[in-house]
């Protein structure tokens, strides 16, 4: 933003834009969300960093309009409405990636609540407000079912994790299928990865490189940020 901004001579107090690495960034964290059953680890440092420069820039636009409306137009130095109409569709699209990366954490936090609150290492991969939504939700929807319907079964059936209360199996969880192929591409090197259950079959994966994989073959390099899926 403040390329176009220079060169249209509107260069007083832009201040800090947001980055543009953390659009990529953000925009790249949205596409794993979408595109895979696993419960990824929540981006606290991309969406706290995101968070606090989009609150700077709506103070800076708020600044510009109290300038705006505080100078008479045949005095004024500086046309704001063109800073302000940049600064506030390049908010508006940060905003829209936040939402829906939020968006898209949450269906699957729902549909997998039981899974992650029995499950110490997916409860580590949600922010502190996620495990909050999930517990509230698994409680809710748990009162319901039983109300509804587990109340109307036999006793040894009324559990909402196995199908029989005769057996240990917690058979009745939902888990993520990481068996799914998808799409991948490669953001660096990555260097041999297997690409077969039995580990045998090595593929040297180079930056750019786009495959059609089973998801769990290239969940750690989804995680570690080598890859994203497309």
């Amino acid at each position: 933003m403040a390329d176009v901004l220079g060169s249209l001579g509107q260069t007083q107090d832009l201040g800090d834009d947001l980055d543009q690495d953390d659009f990529q960034l953000l925009s790249n964290a949205l596409r794993n969300e979408r595109n895979t059953q696993d419960i990824l680890a929540y981006k606290h440092e991309l969406v706290e960093r995101v968070q606090q420069r989009l609150e700077e820039q709506m103070a800076r636009v708020e600044t510009w309009k109290e300038a705006g409306k505080s100078s008479r137009p045949e005095e004024a130095d500086v046309d704001w409405s063109v800073p302000i109409l940049c600064c506030t569709l390049n908010n508006n699209r940060f905003r829209y990636l936040l939402k829906a990366y939020w968006r898209a954490r949450l269906s699957k936090i729902e549909r997998y609540a039981t899974l992650i609150l029995d499950n110490e290492e997916l409860q580590r991969n949600c922010s502190p407000k996620e495990l909050n939504h999930c517990l509230q939700y698994f409680v809710a929807v748990g009162k319901c079912l039983k109300e509804v319907v587990l109340a109307r079964l036999p006793e040894e059936f009324q559990t909402l994790v196995q199908e029989s209360q005769l057996t240990e199996a917690r058979d009745m969880i939902p888990a993520p299928r990481l068996d799914r192929c998808v799409f991948v591409r490669l953001l660096q090197d990555a260097g041999h990865v297997a690409v077969d259950a039995e580990g045998q079959q090595l593929v040297d994966m180079k930056a750019g490189d786009i495959y059609i994989i089973q998801y769990k073959l290239v969940q750690r390099l989804v995680q570690q940020d080598i890859a994203v899926l497309i």
